[in-house]
């Protein structure tokens, strides 16, 4: 079990000097974390088959006399044809289906461009150890012929696969990540199915690496999964009990203007998000220099871009569990993505101030709300990318735009040794015979 930990002041902190004097100041919120190493408690529901906890829903505009009302969609109710994840209206076939979380690499440079991350109907971006970052990729309205490259999980998938009700792909994990992941009911006994890795007994297809000894060369894709979860009895084709967020195409009051989101996750990973025209553009670092360059999908050879861009702070400690082997070595990290912590949601060109919320309260999905009313904030309908810092981050509004720099958690600190063989010097960095490379 846990031992609770409060970080009242520090998230208190955080809220009232996140945004300068143009912000509006929430109440200060009482936030419980847990203890380095460990996961929340109860992590792991089948989402597939509990109910979600009653939570405010927001109700539809009124609309003037003669005028037709603007839908909103959630946040514990969708119609058979709404996506849970983006609020479209799809073709119930398409999320009458098992959600697919797929962990994508961003470092280094030559794994970019990626492929289908503008697929998704959902991306978080979290830090790694040594200041990088790894997309999760959850796809379900659309189809991916080619997912990738897919690296190694971390910590916070055995967060986010069971929030989804996700099978998750992965290459594989460190042994402290893949200990963790079983440690999770999402994964163990009778639901192994869930974790796509070459680990699990998993091979090609649906994960098939198109150049042999090359970490950076392993894609899949959505119909290649399904059906190998399929196969070994997973994935039944009932819809999952997705829920906690809500949509409409009406912009909510109370907003501030910005059309510029910078996230500085370290000094060698950089994102802006730019509105235009009802949509962010994704641009990162091209290189080591820093310089920005706009995000590019392999598939569609376009710029990448969503309709909504959250920022979520959330507690980050050394799990020490090795991950790298680079420099020293670096342990991984656990991100904290339960209880409740800062939020910052951007759409339409504004920025609501709210905070995330994730506990039993919440059947452990995710909620962004208001949080002085507890209001579930509406997302514009379309994907959303999350952008994961940590409660200590400095965020600063600056007229239009919005910027938060991420301090990185010293993950080299007693970060012990594994008790492996010399690892071997390859193009990619130390190999540990009996490890998964990371980054």
């Amino acid at each position: 079990m846990k031992r609770p930990a409060l970080l009242t002041l520090l998230l208190a902190a955080s809220m009232l000097s996140a945004c300068g004097p143009r912000s509006r100041t929430p109440a200060p919120l009482v936030v419980t974390v847990y203890g380095a190493g460990t996961s929340a408690p109860t992590v792991g529901v089948n989402v597939s088959t509990n109910t979600p906890a009653p939570a405010p829903n927001i109700p539809t505009a009124t609309p003037a006399p003669g005028a037709t009302a603007i839908p909103v969609y959630g946040p514990d109710s969708f119609p058979e044809n709404v996506n849970p994840l983006t609020g479209e209206i799809v073709d119930p076939a398409k999320i009458n289906r098992i959600p697919i979380a797929v962990k994508v690499s961003n470092f280094p440079y030559a794994v970019r461009p990626q492929f289908s991350l503008s697929l998704a109907d959902v991306v978080f971006e979290h830090p790694a150890e040594a200041g990088l970052t790894r997309f999760t990729a959850v796809y379900l309205q659309n189809d991916a012929a080619k997912i990738g490259s897919i690296r190694s999980a971390r910590f916070i998938d055995a967060e986010i696969a069971p929030m989804f009700g996700a099978a998750l792909v992965t290459s594989g994990s460190s042994l402290g990540t893949m200990e963790h992941l079983r440690f999770n009911p999402w994964f163990v006994g009778a639901n192994v199915w869930r974790l796509v890795s070459e680990e699990s007994s998993y091979v090609c297809p649906p994960l098939c690496r198109e150049t042999p000894d090359d970490a950076n060369t392993l894609f899949a894709s959505t119909e290649a999964v399904r059906a190998a979860v399929a196969a070994k009895g997973g994935g039944s084709g009932q819809r999952a009990n997705l829920g906690g967020w809500a949509f409409t195409t009406q912009t909510p009051p109370g907003g501030l203007p910005v059309s510029d989101v910078l996230i500085d996750f370290s000094s060698a990973a950089h994102v802006a998000w730019r509105y235009n025209a009802g949509r962010y553009t994704r641009w990162q670092e091209k290189d080591s220099t820093g310089e920005l360059a706009a995000h590019i999908d392999a598939v569609t050879n376009a710029p990448i871009t969503a309709a909504n861009v959250v920022l979520l702070q959330v507690n980050q400690v050394n799990n020490f569990v090795p991950e790298d082997f680079r420099d020293g070595g670096n342990c991984g990290l656990e991100i904290q993505l339960w209880t409740i912590g800062p939020a910052k949601i951007f759409r339409d060109g504004i920025m609501i101030e709210g905070r995330w919320h994730r506990d039993e309260t919440t059947n452990w999905q995710l909620r962004l709300e208001d949080p002085n009313t507890g209001q579930v904030i509406p997302l514009h309908p379309g994907n959303t990318w999350f952008g994961i810092v940590g409660l200590n981050a400095i965020t600063v509004l600056n007229t239009a735009t919005y910027s938060a720099t991420h301090k990185v958690v010293d993950t080299k600190f007693e970060c012990p040794i594994p008790p492996t063989e010399t690892p071997t010097v390859t193009p990619e960095g130390y190999v540990a015979p009996t490890e998964t490379p990371t980054p």
